[in-house]
């Protein structure tokens, strides 16, 4: 900006590293351009919180995500494997789509993995398909399972020794011990700044037990189960409801 000689720069806010902050400004004042600082602040460190997360927190920033019937179940008691069922409509399941090409990772436990055969990739929108991160503590998951297809990286948290493949990183961590923070822990050092937790239940209320989130985003669909698997254990305060075509969709910030 120096250099082309611009006089009025504009700053929404400023990093908080203290090995940088405030130095470019200094420059720029230096040279008898006009700094403006602080315009629109708010806005612009929401659109960096990913990146305030994990230089302040030294963790990715974390949204939890799921849908669940009016009657407060996430998945049926009985699942026919060759039919998939779904709890949000077809609006709903291309957002989820468009939320997974915006964050770094998406990460499930072992009984999603197992029972959903999930892809965890990017479909019915267009970007590019987040880091599969995946909890597989003895290592049961098929290697049958989309998530081993290897066309995505992808890190697995176990106990168990396991050798690293192409696309395929082995984390072994102690799951006796907080594995939110250590999972976080490893993600952070492979430089991921966001992560979504899609499932299921026990890894949910895992990340909520352990108070390691940063959003939630709710989908309550039409469905309803009567039996199943319930939902997390978690407070719907302070939260922003949104229509989706008929499904409802809340949207909850840790306070």
């Amino acid at each position: 900006m120096i250099e082309k000689q611009i006089p009025n720069i504009v700053i929404g806010c400023v990093d908080d590293n203290q090995l940088v902050a405030g130095k470019g400004i200094e420059k720029l004042q230096n040279a008898n351009r006009n700094v403006i600082v602080g315009v629109l602040e708010n806005e612009c460190k929401n659109h960096h919180k990913r990146f305030f997360t994990f230089q302040n927190e030294k963790r990715p920033y974390i949204i939890l995500k799921w849908a669940e019937t009016k009657d407060g179940f996430i998945a049926p008691k009985t699942k026919n494997e060759q039919k998939t069922v779904w709890i949000s409509n077809e609006f709903s399941q291309q957002l989820v789509h468009k939320w997974r090409s915006e964050e770094h990772a998406i990460l499930v436990g072992t009984n999603t993995a197992i029972a959903d055969n999930p892809k965890l990739n990017v479909r019915t929108w267009g970007g590019k398909n987040p880091i599969r991160v995946v909890l597989d503590k003895n290592l049961r998951i098929s290697k049958e399972i989309s998530v081993f297809d290897k066309s995505v990286k992808t890190i697995i948290f176990t106990e168990k020794p396991k050798k690293t493949e192409k696309n395929l990183i082995f984390e072994q961590i102690d799951f006796s011990k907080n594995i939110v923070l250590q999972i976080c822990d490893v993600l952070y050092k492979n430089e991921i700044q966001s992560v979504i937790i899609e499932g299921g239940t026990q890894t949910l209320q895992t990340f909520i037990d352990e108070n390691l989130w940063d959003e939630a985003r709710i989908f309550v669909g039409n469905s309803i189960f009567e039996e199943g698997i319930k939902v997390p254990k978690f407070n719907k305060s302070n939260f922003q409801e949104v229509d989706i075509k008929g499904d409802k969709l809340f949207l909850i910030l840790h306070s």
